[in-house]
């Protein structure tokens, strides 16, 4: 694995100025983008590389540069259209309802140099018939419980159709590119997945099933939005330092797994969100892990018992160091430097202070050179002073990654408990089904590929070193296995043959057989 240099320039960064986070994971994991606007996002850019001709392609490393789509008169019509229930309720005839709301809207649309909708009447019979397909519309946003302004709402990505980058509106009309929501997350993915050896059959898959599928709700948002709309100028400033991982392997085998199944794109997404949500927090643990060494993250998951149980406790255990990871590469990667021949040169010339403070300006981005008291600290008070900062701006975001996103796939829960702790529901259970059964496989075997694939420790088998530590009892984790394979049962998943065969089988595949 090559760690690759760091971008010449880069920009949108929030926060002191550190290129610390960056420098581990890349430009950058973002607690406020959850894993389904992450993919949202990766499907905008992968729109904008196919149309350029280059999907999954990297010309050079961090190079990627993409125009997304802006769609502004689809997402006014959704997301800025209050007009249309107060006409509807009004029973007026459809020439006089066309003609109010067309003029309700060319006064408040947002975003738009001319508010023209009127070539919408040539494409709907009636007005009517024009309310239903945007109410069926409106309750078809992604996360839509949440209050987010107009231009930070997004629709299910039933096609190319349906893909815009977050934008801020302003009260005058003007448009301005949003980081809050779209953080550079999806762009992490994508590179991650243009750089696995799999991305050529990732391409072929995703461009026959989502960029170029003849979807029916895809035809009705391109007769809504009419010709696409595409931002000014490019995105460009993403950057991800592994030119190659086996985590971006993982990820890209998950995405092919689950779009191989026998189901519609549409069915198909909430799974690889789930996957994909999982997958990053497993980069972000992997890579805290390779930054400070020792072995593999893994998680001791409690399948869900009526009563307090060890292997609750071993699970919010794990939990909890799994957390502490990321904070623990970061001192690791600062501390570094002070083992580097620059530094030691440094630190022994008549102005030790000034001196490391250049070395650690070019590495980090930190300090300010023309910060005069730069002079009167020593070397080590340096160091200490950049971990306090980088600290915390990493708990601003970055260090909020792993909680809120395993709460968010539904692998950690407080369910029952005081802590939070590693405890997968159904429908992380559903996806791992999903992915990792091609049509039946024996429980226990199931197990060992969650332990191998994931580091997900549920069996005895799995959790043999820590009963032979005389953390627990073989029956302890003996008896989660047993729930798992009940609550599998119970969802359809698993099948027993006989007193000691369990075979669990994918439910798409099985049906197909």
């Amino acid at each position: 694995m090559e760690i690759l240099p760091r971008p010449v320039g880069h920009e949108d960064r929030n926060g002191p100025a550190i290129w610390v986070d960056e420098a581990i994971w890349g430009h950058r994991l973002h607690d406020e983008q959850t894993p389904w606007l992450t993919v949202l996002e990766f499907l905008c850019v992968l729109q904008a590389e196919h149309a350029a001709g280059r999907a999954l392609k990297e010309e050079g490393f961090n190079t990627l540069s993409y125009r997304p789509q802006t769609q502004m008169r689809l997402r006014n019509l959704i997301f800025n259209n209050p007009h249309l229930a107060r006409l509807t309720e009004q029973s007026l005839g459809d020439n006089a309802a066309w003609e109010a709301w067309l003029k309700d809207m060319e006064a408040s649309a947002g975003g738009l140099e001319t508010a023209d909708f009127s070539y919408l009447r040539n494409r709907f019979d009636s007005f009517d018939d024009f309310a239903s397909v945007i109410r069926f519309l409106q309750k078809s946003s992604v996360e839509g419980e949440t209050n987010k302004r107009w231009s930070s709402k997004f629709l299910f990505p039933f096609g190319p159709s349906a893909l815009f980058e977050d934008l801020s509106v302003s009260s005058g009309g003007g448009v301005t590119n949003d980081r809050r929501f779209f953080a550079r997350t999806g762009e992490l993915l994508y590179m991650m997945l243009a750089r696995s050896t799999h991305r050529d059959q990732l391409r072929d898959d995703l461009t026959a099933q989502f960029l170029n599928a003849d979807s029916p709700y895809d035809r009705v948002l391109s007769a809504l939005q009419s010709d696409p709309q595409y931002t000014k100028a490019d995105r460009a400033g993403a950057y991800l330092p592994c030119s190659q991982h086996t985590a971006f392997d993982r990820l890209a085998s998950d995405w092919l797994a689950v779009l191989s199944r026998p189901m519609p794109i549409s069915d198909a997404l909430p799974h690889l969100v789930t996957l994909t949500g999982l997958n990053l927090l497993l980069y972000q643990l992997e890579r805290a892990r390779e930054v400070i060494g020792g072995d593999r993250p893994t998680f001791i998951c409690e399948i869900v018992s009526p009563r307090k149980s060890v292997v609750r406790d071993l699970s919010a255990d794990s939990f909890q160091n799994n957390a502490s990871l990321p904070k623990q590469a970061i001192d690791s990667y600062i501390r570094a430097v002070a083992g580097t021949s620059e530094w030691e040169a440094a630190a022994i010339s008549d102005e030790p202070g000034l001196a490391c403070a250049e070395v650690m300006q070019r590495q980090f981005d930190w300090p300010d050179p023309d910060d005069s008291e730069i002079r009167q600290q020593s070397p080590a008070e340096l160091i200490e002073q950049l971990i306090a900062k980088a600290h915390v701006r990493h708990n601003q975001h970055v260090g909020k990654i792993h909680g809120a996103w395993a709460r968010a796939i539904g692998l950690a829960s407080r369910r029952s408990s005081r802590r939070v702790r590693y405890a997968p529901t159904d429908r992380l259970l559903k996806s791992l089904v999903v992915c990792c059964v091609n049509d039946r496989m024996e429980f226990k075997v199931f197990l060992k590929l969650l332990y191998d694939r994931y580091g997900f420790i549920i069996g005895d088998h799995q959790a043999r070193d820590i009963i032979d530590a005389g953390d627990a009892d073989q029956e302890d984790f003996s008896n989660n296995a047993r729930r798992l394979e009940e609550r599998l049962a119970s969802l359809g998943l698993v099948r027993r043959l006989s007193d000691s065969c369990a075979y669990v089988e994918n439910p798409f595949t099985r049906d197909q057989a």
